[in-house]
């Protein structure tokens, strides 16, 4: 299919997804008719209409899609709009996902509006698209042509794209394209700076001799040897590092090495003979006299490659089937694969023909999925029970099972047989709960394994050992109170757990925190925010547990013990909030053999492939449930696992006792500062009769360097009357109307700048405001003066707001008796960024009903002419067309007004609860600090002095004595930047980095692509730090945007070593030196290529500029950046250092000595002082 230029684009990534994008008539075309009579879609006399629509239709076929059965008939039997109606009923009896059935689903007992010709089908929103295909004379017309087999296969099998010129489409049928997966997408990176990569063309030089010269001459030949085998093959897609033509997919090893060859060794003399020669009486006697499973599906747990990593980890999939129907067994071996769990035992298994039948072939299952794919999270640890209970809860498991038989027999059947583990994932059949049928005899063996587990548990001193590893120290602020709060100990936490369960105040309270009043909340908190357990502190107190719990037997040796204590450390040290391990590493290197409680029979005379595959899968759900049950929740039980305000995504580990007392002091503070009325016993009844039930939010606390930090949540609505289905479709209704109304307010907003004053709300509105103020001083003066800051933080910001005075903020943004009605329009876009990279995003139109555009094309179009859209598919997920001023302001009634003062000259910004306030006159800034110090008192707003830092004398401001006053000319420190106070340039404050893990606060995918996850993500972080407000020529000088670009590619270093020292299954730098090279190759052209479109004007008209920050000068920041990083670990990368110290000094022979001087000295260590600080 061909479009204008504009598309080239769009089908570019319609190819990538799709198996098949073809235009209306080249489908027709390409039909096979009987008789070849085929009725031509375009005729002639037909209207430019007709045949403009025609072209603009792209139809795409996904991959595996059925054809048109045969033959294909052209006849119209009914109308376009029966033809949508049946469709429609189709997908939603189906319970499918498309595009064209948005808004609709089938008719329930909360249904009202049905559609006509199909009684039980009813529309919940309208869906414009839909309503335009069913109506329109152009889709009738083209109905007339194709007929009605043709027109239902498009619109409910094929995916149908309409193009709107110059550069868009938005899809009307069809699987909506941003559920697809990405694998199959493939990259669209650019090609300019191929040639000019130094370090990418040296990896193409020596890729072959990087490789000889750290690997072991052993793992050398071995992967000679593979690649030669590889390079014959048929299925071979193997990519060389010669003939890449992008640098985006250099390779890792080849799409062969995702394949698996299965060779088994045997502690016996292993014959030549395949498998498939084993007489049928000898596997019979191994297979048939198994568990009692009619259909059991075993799949290696290194279903999928290890990494695209190493290219010696070659490890390719492998499915053993067994299915049992009386006497009849199959099991199919499909293709040469070597598979190996601990490198002991290897079968070998040769061809496609190597299938072996007994008396029948019966229908086999194939596995879903791999151990890759399961994951345990970390996360699941957070926020647990505030009961404060010390121990196991008694509907632990462990807890609830008495130490005897039964009680074993009842763990093994929960661990192996009526797990979610092995009903969904290992297509086991599921049992009914209430029909027990006899133990096979494989699990009836360790019952006796499993009682001993039990026991272990129960005679297991819990809080003995947590008081010796995790010990909680007494502080000396604590200890003189300590009287005072044991009497009060009862009272209090009643009353507060109360209050943190259900959020509804209650008269108790107040009366109980008079006792408390004269506590020093302040003198407590600091001791306590630090009494949290370390890391390695919880873990010495799991693996003491692990120890006593776990018997030596269910072990099988000291390897596999000490393997899971080593998962379960790097589970605890290296993952953040968002940390997760997978199935596959917790049994990577694990001993199968070695667990002699897994087998049929004591003697292990010869173990078929099958056979060690059920071992495997056996050993896997008790390690799944070790970890997932056990270790998660004895986490749960003895700690409180929360997040910090202070380091993204780090976890604290708190003793309960600990976090309870942290938690009431937060709570006796939190209501000191807001306004919460107590609510009586009469008033919740009331409000639990009324028609709309209030919904309830639960508070808990995030720590702080210096306290807590309240959060709310809606979790319930009041009472327990409704069913948890019905309260979670209020919350989701409470949601979805906050959001219209935030949609509107940015709308209102948009219409009208004034309405926010100086606020900012991020980085871009930061980067607006500051360039305006720095060109408009410059056009006006010929010198730059001084400047004269000050920065203040409110004190308590929203909390302090009077109600009265939000409402008369709110009512002057959203009106109510203009009773004006909204249009919310939902939709997705897939594009392209500059990267290649194909990305998603969610997005929310708001228009006044006048001017709302219903129909899609017209809508895709107005986005074109402003701008807003380029080379971008739309999908349209819903459109509301009667959101009212009236509605909105019943949902959502918290605004602040942040206009205070207009002064001239000057430059004033709010981000959050912090001011910045910038002039060159000093009796401005001083009017400032005065107003703010003395406060507004009717609007709540009073300033913190010691959060308040000026860079002039204020000794005559009254209630300024502990203002910070700083130098005249200084680096400026506000909401995460430097402002030099002299220039005006602007830096990133890395000081936040200071004492902090990069490893912590990266999310890293522990999957089988580890390396390709982590070259995307390194990529993707570069982008964001890639902020206008450094790079932008206009608003720094050169040297400015160096020092910026070297701290970015600096830091860039240190999260590549975070990712490298996190990749699973052992791989290391050394086993393929040429990867890592490409990713850090990677990151000059990413950066430089985002720098020249944000400095477009400057490129432009600064020749000399332009050719001072080229990209050969970009390319050497990034390798004398990484340098300094990874100098500081030769031993692990003194593979990379030479390769990168070698293009480093060939950058230097091609740079102007002005150039060299001014890197060498933006590049000083005494410059990046903050990052010697962090703790990676």
């Amino acid at each position: 299919m061909t479009l204008c230029t504009g598309g080239a684009e769009l089908l570019s990534i319609l190819h990538s997804l799709y198996g098949q994008v073809l235009g209306i008539v080249e489908y027709i075309d390409s039909l096979h008719v009987p008789g070849g009579i085929k009725v031509p879609v375009l005729q002639e006399g037909d209207p430019e209409k007709f045949k403009s629509f025609v072209a603009e239709l792209m139809l795409c076929i996904p991959r595996g899609t059925k054809s048109l059965p045969s033959p294909v008939s052209f006849l119209q039997l009914s109308t376009q709009r029966e033809v949508v109606a049946r469709v429609i009923q189709r997908i939603c009896e189906k319970k499918r996902k498309n595009v064209l059935a948005f808004g609709y689903g089938l008719v329930d007992e909360n249904s009202s509006l049905n559609i006509r010709l199909t009684p039980n089908i009813c529309s919940y929103f309208p869906n414009s698209t839909t309503t335009t295909i069913s109506t329109s004379i152009l889709w009738e017309t083209l109905l007339t042509r194709v007929g009605d087999d043709v027109m239902m296969y498009w619109l409910e099998q094929c995916s149908v794209f309409v193009f709107v010129p110059p550069s868009c489409c938005y899809q009307i049928s069809g699987q909506p394209i941003y559920t697809l997966p990405y694998d199959s997408m493939c990259s669209f990176r650019s090609q300019s700076f191929m040639h000019s990569n130094v370090l990418l063309q040296y990896i193409k030089r020596n890729a072959f001799f990087l490789r000889k010269k750290y690997l072991k001459p052993k793992k050398w030949w071995k992967t000679v040897l593979n690649s030669k085998v590889e390079k014959h093959s048929k299925t071979s897609q193997m990519l060389t590092w010669q003939n890449k033509k992008s640098t985006s997919a250099l390779p890792i090893c080849s799409e062969s090495s995702m394949k698996v060859t299965t060779k088994i060794h045997s502690k016996r003399k292993m014959c030549t003979t395949d498998i498939c020669d084993i007489p049928t009486k000898k596997r019979r006697v191994n297979l048939d006299k198994d568990d009692k499973m009619d259909h059991v599906s075993f799949t290696s747990a290194c279903l999928s490659s290890f990494s695209n990593v190493c290219p010696e980890a070659k490890v390719q999939a492998t499915e053993f089937i067994t299915s049992r129907y009386g006497k009849k067994t199959k099991i199919q071996c499909p293709k040469s694969t070597s598979y190996s769990v601990d490198g002991e035992f290897n079968v070998t298994l040769q061809n496609n023909a190597n299938t072996f039948i007994t008396n029948a072939s019966v229908p086999t299952i194939q596995s879903k999925t791999s151990f890759s794919n399961i994951f345990i999270e970390i996360g699941r640890t957070l926020y647990s029970s505030i009961s404060f209970k010390k121990g196991f809860s008694e509907s632990f498991i462990l807890n609830s099972l008495d130490c005897t038989p039964s009680g074993s027999q009842k763990l093994v059947e929960t661990i192996f047989l009526n797990n979610f583990l092995t009903e969904q994932n290992f297509d086991q059949p599921k049992r009914d709960e209430n029909f027990r049928s006899k133990l096979p005899k494989r699990y009836w063996r360790m019952r006796k394994y499993f009682q001993e587990l039990i026991q272990n548990h129960k005679n297991f001193p819990y809080l003995v050992y947590l008081n010796k590893h995790c010990p909680v120290r007494p502080s000396m602020a604590c200890s003189h109170k300590l009287a005072l709060q044991k009497k009060n100990k009862c009272k209090m936490d009643k009353s507060i757990c109360d209050l943190s369960n259900t959020s509804v105040m209650k008269n108790k309270i107040v009366n109980d925190e008079k006792p408390l009043k004269h506590v020093p909340a302040e003198a407590t908190f600091l001791p306590l925010l630090k009494q949290h357990s370390s890391s390695w502190q919880v873990y010495m107190f799991v693996r003491e547990c692990l120890n006593s719990l776990v018997p030596d037997f269910i072990w099988g040796s000291s390897h596999n013990k000490c393997r899971f204590l080593r998962n379960v450390k790097s589970f605890l040290f290296f993952s953040g909030k968002f940390g997760k391990v997978s199935l596959l590493e917790l049994m990577w290197k694990m001993k199968v053999e070695d667990c002699s409680w897994i087998r049929l029979r004591k003697s292990d005379h010869f173990v078929p492939a099958s056979e060690h595959l059920l071992r495997e899968r056996i050993l896997a759900k008790f390690i799944f449930w070790l970890m997932d049950t056990y270790v998660i929740q004895l986490l749960k039980s003895f700690f409180f696992v929360t997040e910090t305000m202070f380091q993204k995504n780090r976890l604290l580990f708190y003793r309960k006792r600990i976090w309870k007392k942290l938690q009431n002091l937060g709570l006796r503070k939190h209501l000191e500062k807001v306004k919460l009325r107590p609510l009586s016993c009469d008033e919740l009844e009331k409000m639990q009769q009324w028609k709309n039930i209030p919904l309830v939010s639960r508070l808990r606390f995030i720590p702080k360097t210096n306290g807590l930090r309240p959060i709310s949540r809606v979790s319930s609505t009041l009472g327990s009357q409704q069913s948890k289905e019905n309260q979670e479709k209020k919350i989701q209704h409470f949601t979805s109307r906050v959001r219209n109304l935030f949609s509107v307010l940015n709308y209102e907003w948009n219409r009208n700048c004034s309405l926010i004053g100086s606020s900012v709300f991020g980085m871009d509105d930061i980067y607006k405001q500051w360039k305006k103020f720095v060109l408009d001083f410059e056009k006006s003066r010929a010198e730059k003066g001084k400047f004269y800051f000050v920065k203040t933080d409110v004190k308590g910001a929203y909390d302090t707001i009077p109600h009265s005075k939000l409402d008369e903020v709110i009512l002057k943004v959203i009106n109510p008796n203009a009773n004006e009605v909204y249009c919310i329009r939902r939709y997705a876009s897939v594009s392209v960024d500059s990267t290649g990279r194909i990305i998603k995003s969610f997005k929310r139109h708001v228009s006044a009903l006048a001017d709302v555009l219903p129909n899609m094309k017209q809508f895709v179009s107005k986005q074109q002419e402003k701008n807003l859209t380029r080379n971008t598919i739309l999908v349209e997920q819903s459109l509301l067309l009667n959101e009212s001023s009236v509605k909105l302001l019943a949902v959502f009634q918290q605004m602040i007004r942040s206009h205070i003062l207009r002064i001239e000259d000057r430059v004033l910004m709010r981000l959050i609860d912090d001011f910045l306030f910038v002039t060159p006159h000093l009796n401005q800034a001083k009017t400032f600090l005065r107003t703010l110090a003395e406060g507004i008192p009717q609007y709540g707003c009073s300033i913190s002095p010691q959060k308040t830092v000026v860079n002039f004398p204020v000794d005559d401001i009254p209630a300024c004595s502990e203002v910070e006053q700083l130098p005249v000319h200084c680096l400026f420190r506000w909401c995460g930047l430097l402002l030099d106070t002299q220039t005006l340039d602007v830096y990133y404050d890395y000081s936040s980095y200071a004492c902090t893990s990069i490893r912590s606060s990266m999310t890293f995918c522990h999957s089988s692509a580890a390396g390709k996850n982590m070259k995307q993500k390194l990529l993707r972080v570069l982008k964001l730090k890639c902020h206008s407000l450094f790079l932008d020529l206009q608003v720094n000088s050169l040297r400015t945007v160096f020092i910026n670009t070297y701290k970015i590619f600096l830091l860039q270093a240190y999260r590549f070593h975070a990712c490298v020292v996190q990749l699973p299954f052992g791989q290391r730098v050394m086993n393929n030196p040429p990867f890592f090279l490409t990713v850090i190759s990677d990151m000059a052209p990413c950066f430089y290529t985002t720098f020249k479109s944000k400095n477009k004007d400057v490129t432009r008209g600064y020749k000399d500029v332009s050719c001072q920050f080229n990209f050969e000068a970009v390319q050497w920041l990034s390798y004398q950046a990484f340098l300094t990083k990874l100098r500081n670990h030769k031993i692990l990368y003194k593979c990379l250092i030479g390769p990168l110290h070698n293009c480093k000094m060939q950058l230097s022979r091609r740079l102007s000595q002005y150039t060299i001087d001014l890197l060498k000295a933006v590049t000083d260590s005494s410059l990046h002082k903050d990052f010697s600080c962090i703790m990676d």
